[in-house]
């Protein structure tokens, strides 16, 4: 059981969307938002971070590395 977590994304977007400000527009997106929403009501305790890409640099390099090893979707 975690006691929060704190994300920090370079997509302002999307921390904007998390956070209610935003509408998610793309309807393809919605069903994940509306995933993410129900996540984190369960944990109850979830807190957003909008970071620059460049200080964000460790975590795409870890996130492109995940998806080259997934392969094509």
């Amino acid at each position: 059981h975690c006691r929060g977590v704190h994300i920090r994304s370079d997509s302002l977007l999307l921390v904007q969307q998390m956070l209610g400000n935003y509408k998610v527009r793309n309807a393809g997106l919605a069903p994940l938002h509306a995933d993410a929403r129900r996540l984190v009501v369960e944990i109850g305790r979830v807190t957003f971070e909008h970071v620059r890409r460049e200080a964000n640099a460790h975590a795409d390099r870890l996130a492109n590395a995940a998806m080259d090893e997934a392969g094509p979707a």
